[in-house]
């Protein structure tokens, strides 16, 4: 008790000059505080400065005593001096208990206390600082007292609940560049506490360490309450808990800012929070901040547990989340983040469950999240940002990095219920899953009125799908421009934007696509609906799936009033390959133009898939497909260009180039079921095949157009370029082809169009009264298999009624190109052909048509068939016609040298004789003119023909009748005496002579006589000058069977012309045959016969030699005997140029596009050079290949040199021979 005393007095004279009290110096002063009496050492209720100059320690102090009392005073300074309180009381008093004052200031106290250690209650203003303080029980403990200071204090609090404790609020307060070191082992640990809320005040640059060995421990807490209006910047806060720790916690959060603050939380047992408001955080700046929380399970670094987080921003935090179970980066446990902020952030989140950098239970309303950096590895899942019961609606996510790993689970980057007029901007989204993976999936609703643009997504998933966009339901009114999207998975499907139901009024543009998938890869897909008013823009897409099919844009049902315009779309996969897929409805109102489509499909295990460009399982209507590059390739199955399974209908597809390879059928284009009121126009199509080819293969086509178009095929089989099939009133015109095309139909227009190709270059119309004129077809083969070139060269062939064909053009280099034609009514006019027509039906006409080719002069003509007209017609070899009153009229024969001219027989079916007309018809070269043979030629007029034969001009066989033949002019050109041979009693069964007088001129006199035939043997006479001799012509012949004879009564003195008796002046040599054999295919008769070699006769057969003067022309003789001279000479097939550029105009042309081109100085004297040039004439429509062969020198010897040594060659020379001309004749120089 003494020593007690004599400390009291110690301390009370180190105090100094405190207001005079008086004080019993024996005893401790008693106070009553509150209603409570104290044992006080030291009482200040006056206002002044006070200094404590000694340390204080007594171990003996009871529950009553207090060191310092400041009470009932104001503008108290207190400098405990840094004296040292202890006491190791258990339960002991405070060392200051502050009550009742204003403005009372507490500085450089130095304690290890046994329990609490400072009470303030009912002081406003009240300052603590620069003090040391090690306790067991509270640091401070405040009581409705406002505007505290508690500064740069050292706090060390164990096995109690608080350090800086305020019972009821901490407001208008500072609390700043305090440490605080704790350690607890009863149930709660506060740091710094205000139970009913932390107001206006400021807690700042403190250092806050809690080790709670059992229960919860808090950083910085408004236990009951709000923190409103508040700062808390700046400080460390570092918990440790065996249960939950709790850096930052309110039950509200509002108008606060967080800043600056460094937070580690971590619980062995249970959950960890950075900064938490129980309900609501609201109108708070949460910036710079870097959490670390770490649990045994849930880890939260910002978390608002029952209400909203709102008008928030959360910048420039670095937060970090390790859980057992799940971690969150931000929270809204059970309600919405709306009006935030989300910026600048850094995100380091992992689990052994499931990570959530953005998690809110409702909505995401209004919120900014961008230029956040995101780590998450979630064992199970990852989720950057995630609504667990509704939408993410008018938000922008912007400039975000964003890595997100589950090794055993789902990643998402993005996943609300909906998307709704938010913006997703410039982030890079990388998602790796074990399971799924995703970008941005609205998982229960729809993407609408958003923007998507310029992402990078990187989506892989390990065993089953990956996904960039991904809804459950449609995708509105929405912008997907700029990103670029990679989605892979190793296990299953892969798909980069996907919707459920429907695309509608969305662009998506400009992306770059890659989807890899180990099943199905999609680029753009609508799953269970379709699209529309959507623009699909610019996308490059590329997919690969290594283990089944692959679409570029899927559209399962409908694709109505968009545009798919500018794409590339690449795809490899051991599936189907599609680039563009309406999958179960039509393609309405839409425009697909000018996209790029490559597609490979490979076979596997006996997996056979198709490459489609195009397909819709439905219809198109009122669509343009337009100006499109369409690459399809399948090695084991067939590629489709475009496959439509049912109607097109109004319908354009225009410019598009198409190009399918197919190791079975290839197709450029597929349209089934019916094609309406369409149009197919100047698209290129190629197909390839190892079995068939086709270019346009088309079942029933009503009133539409197909034309400019140029079709290319190869196949080992056979080659459809164009195939109809059921067409009414279509026209087919200016189509370029190589392959054939086949039309069946009525009322069809086939015009202007060319057929070009080595095989498989004919057309087959099947139909009536179609009109096909104006077409060309052009074989141009080099295969010397003539037999099986007679199979596949240029052909038109027609069926039906009341077709017309005219004005077209065949062609093929073996000649062997026709017209066959099987119908009645049918028109064949004016149509140039090399081979022959042949025609099978009645009333058909055949008029005004060339049969001519230059290679063997064989070209005839057929027609079987009753009431035909044959007219006008210029064939190189035969008419032949079967039926019952036919005309042939004015035709023109040019050589029948193998055997007849025209033949004409009758019924031989019903044996019904054939009534003919063979009426002003010029055959000019024959061995038989016009040919009787039993044929049941009976009851025909054979009139006014002028026939030459070397042979017969006319046998009429021996069970012939009823015929009148009269007025013909029968010139014979052979070598015998005469043609008849006449034996002169035989029975005469038909009329040589005209049934009825003629009115006629004969040397500038009229008459009126019954008239024959000029026949140019007859040598009779004239004795009264009428024109017809005196004695009768008798007709007869040697030719085997047919021995019968006739009489011509009134032989005509001369030819037969118009009306008139001319005489006629014999030619001074028999005209010669134009082919050196009897109708067989060779070369020319006029090729020199000093050329040895089948190759270089045939060349110089199919080539227009050209000389340019008198001397050439001599030398181009010897190369055949028709010649052309060069002047305005244009190259129209192969040349052979005899001479040089100074006299050939033609070779002037062309030598300096030879590899030696010809001067007076070189080759030189006496030398001459042969070389081969190829060139391309490309003056008219289709495109031709000409072979030019050069003889010439710088003089006429080298000219000849070249000329003789040409002549020895076995085939056409690769490369220049020079020749010289010696006295030995022509010798190669080396």
């Amino acid at each position: 008790m003494i020593k007690k005393c004599l400390l009291f007095l110690l301390l009370l004279f180190a105090l100094g000059s405190v207001n005079a009290v008086d004080i019993d110096y024996s005893n401790p002063t008693d106070v009553n505080i509150d209603g409570t009496d104290y044992h006080v050492f030291a009482l200040i209720n006056e206002s002044g400065e006070y200094t404590v100059t000694a340390n204080f320690t007594n171990n003996t102090l009871s529950s009553n005593d207090l060191v310092l009392v400041i009470k009932d005073t104001e503008n108290v300074v207190l400098d405990c001096n840094n004296m040292f309180f202890s006491t190791n009381t258990t339960n002991s008093p405070y060392i200051l208990y502050a009550y009742n004052s204003s403005n009372v200031t507490v500085k450089n106290l130095n304690a290890n206390w046994s329990y609490d250690t400072i009470f303030v209650k009912d002081v406003n203003d009240f300052t603590l600082e620069n003090s040391e303080i090690i306790s067991e029980g509270y640091s401070i403990e405040l009581q409705e007292s406002y505007g505290a200071k508690i500064l740069e204090n050292t706090f060390n609090t164990m096995t109690y609940d608080g350090s800086i404790v305020f019972d009821d609020t901490i407001e208008n307060s500072t609390i700043s560049g305090n440490t605080i070191n704790m350690v607890s082992n009863v149930a709660v640990a506060n740091g710094i506490c205000g139970d009913y809320g932390i107001i206006n005040s400021t807690i700042e640059d403190n250092i806050i360490s809690i080790n709670s060995t059992v229960g919860t421990a808090y950083g910085i807490r408004a236990y009951w309450d709000n923190i409103i209006n508040s700062t808390i910047e700046n400080n460390v806060i570092d918990l440790y808990s065996a249960d939950k720790a709790y850096g930052i916690y309110s039950k509200y959060s509002t108008h606060n800012e967080i800043t600056g603050n460094t937070i580690n939380t971590s619980s062995t047992n249970s959950d960890t929070y950075g900064i938490c408001a129980y309900y609501n955080i609201t109108n708070n700046i949460i910036s710079g901040n870097n959490i670390t929380v770490d649990a045994c399970e849930d880890a939260y670094g910002i978390y608002a547990e029952y209400e909203d987080i709102t008008n928030t921003t959360i910048l420039g935090n670095n937060i970090t989340a390790n859980a057992a179970d799940e971690a969150y980066g931000i929270c809204s446990y059970n309600e919405d983040i709306t009006n935030v902020t989300i910026e600048d952030n850094v995100f380091d989140l992992s689990s052994d469950y499931e990570t959530y950098c953005i998690y809110a239970c409702d909505y995401l309303y209004n919120v900014s999240i961008s230029e956040n950096n995101v780590t998450e590895n979630g064992y199970d899942g990852s989720y950057f940002i995630y609504t667990d019961n509704n939408d993410l609606i008018g938000s922008t996510i912007k400039n975000n990095e964003i890595t997100i790993i589950s090794n055993d689970g789902d990643a998402y980057c993005i996943y609300p219920y909906a998307i709704i007029g938010s913006v997703i901007s410039g982030n890079t989204l990388t998602a790796y899953g074990e399971d799924c993976a995703c970008g941005i999936y609205a998982c229960d609703a729809d993407l609408v009125n958003s923007t998507i643009e310029s992402n990078l997504f990187n989506i892989s998933s390990n065993t089953s799908d990956s996904e960039c966009i991904y809804t459950d339901c449609d995708i509105l009114n929405t912008t997907v421009s700029g990103n670029t999207f990679i989605s892979k998975s190793n296990g299953d499907y892969s798909y980069c934007i996907y919707a459920y139901n429907n695309f509608e009024n969305c662009t998506i543009s400009e992306n770059n696509i890659t989807v890899d998938a180990y099943n199905d890869s999609y680029g753009i897909y609508a799953c269970q609906w379709g699209m529309a008013n959507s623009t699909i823009l610019g996308n490059n897409i590329t997919l690969n799936s290594s283990d089944d099919c692959a679409y570029g844009i899927y559209a399962c049902e409908s694709i109505e009033n968009s545009t798919i315009s500018g794409n590339n779309i690449t795809a490899d996969s051991y599936g189907e390959a599609l680039g563009i897929y309406a999958c179960q409805d039509d393609m309405v109102n839409t425009i697909i133009e000018n996209n790029v489509i490559d597609l490979y499909a490979y076979s596997y295990e006996g997996y056979n898939p198709n490459a489609y460009g195009i397909y819709t399982e439905y219809n198109i209507e009122n669509s343009t497909i337009s100006g499109n590059n369409l690459t399809v390739e399948s090695n084991e199955y067939n590629a489709y260009g475009i496959y439509v399974e049912n109607y097109t209908v109004n319908t354009a597809i225009l410019k598009n180039t198409f190009k399918s390879y197919a190791y079975n059928n290839s197709y450029g284009m597929i349209l089934d079921n019916g094609t309406i009121n369409s149009t197919i126009l100047g698209n290129t199509i190629t197909a390839e095949s190892n079995e068939t080819a086709y270019g346009m293969d088309i079942d029933y086509m009503v009133n539409s157009i197909i034309s400019g178009n140029n079709i290319a095929l190869d196949a080992y089989g056979y080659c459809y370029a164009i195939d109809l099939n059921d067409t009414l009133n279509t026209t087919l015109l200016e189509n370029t082809v190589v392959g054939e095309v086949y039309v069946y139909g009525n009322n069809n227009k086939i015009s202007s169009n060319t057929l070009v190709g080595e095989y498989y270059t004919s057309m087959y119309i099947y139909g009536n009264t179609n009109e096909i004129f104006n077409n060309t077809i052009l074989n141009n083969t080099i295969d010397e298999n003539e037999d099986y070139f007679e199979d596949i060269g240029s052909k038109m062939y027609v069926e039906g009624d009341y077709n017309t064909i005219s004005s077209n053009v065949l062609h093929d280099a073996w000649v062997y190109s026709r017209i066959e034609v099987y119908g009645n009514n049918t028109t064949i006019s004016s149509n140039t052909v090399d081979f022959y027509v042949y025609l099978k039906g009645n009333n058909n006409t055949v008029s005004s048509n060339v049969l001519h080719n230059d290679k063997y002069g064989d070209a005839q003509m057929g027609v079987y068939g009753s009431n035909a007209t044959i007219s006008s017609n210029t064939v190189d070899n035969r008419i032949w016609a079967r039926g019952q009153y036919n005309l042939i009229s004015s035709n023109t024969v040019i050589n029948a040298s193998g055997y007849y001219a025209i033949d004409f027989n009758g019924d031989l079916d019903n044996e019904l004789g054939a009534y003919a007309t063979v009426f002003n018809n010029t055959i000019r070269a024959s061995n038989i003119g016009i040919l009787l043979d039993n044929c049941r030629e009976d009851y025909s007029n054979i009139t006014q023909n002028t026939v030459y034969a070397d042979e017969y001009p006319i046998i009429i066989g021996d069970n012939v009748t009823g015929c009148n033949i009269y007025l013909n002019n029968f010139i014979y050109t052979g070598n015998s005496s005469d043609i008849s041979e006449i034996m002169p009693n035989t029975t005469v069964n038909n009329s040589l002579v005209s049934p009825f007088e003629i009115e006629y001129k004969y040397n500038g006199n009229t008459y009126s006589n019954v008239l024959g035939n000029y026949w140019s043997d007859y040598n009779g006479t004239d004795v009264d000058g009428n024109g017809i001799g005196d004695t009768n012509y008798l007709f007869g012949s040697d030719y085997g069977e047919y021995g019968h004879l006739e009489n011509d009564t009134a032989p005509l003195m001369g030819i037969w012309n118009n009306g008139e008796i001319k005489y006629y002046v014999a030619p001074t040599a028999k005209p010669s045959s134009s082919h050196s054999s009897s109708g067989g295919r060779s070369y020319d008769s006029d090729i020199s016969d000093e050329i040895g070699s089948k190759v270089i006769k045939n060349f110089v057969s199919s080539a227009a030699v050209i000389y340019g003067n008198e001397i050439d022309q001599q030398f181009a003789e010897e190369l055949r005997e028709r010649v052309q001279n060069s002047e305005n000479y244009k190259i129209s097939g192969n040349a052979v140029i005899v001479g040089g550029p100074n006299a050939n105009g033609f070779a002037k042309e062309y030598n300096n596009q030879f590899e030696m081109p010809i001067s007076n100085d070189y080759p030189g004297e006496n030398k001459g050079i042969i070389q081969v040039l190829k060139v391309q004439d490309n003056t008219g429509k289709i495109v031709q290949s000409y072979t030019i062969v050069y003889i010439a020198g710088s003089d006429r010897y080298g000219t000849e040199a070249a000329l003789e040594y040409f002549k020895t060659l076995d085939e056409l020379p690769e490369g220049p021979i020079m020749v010289e001309w010696t006295e030995n004749g022509p010798v190669v120089v080396e």
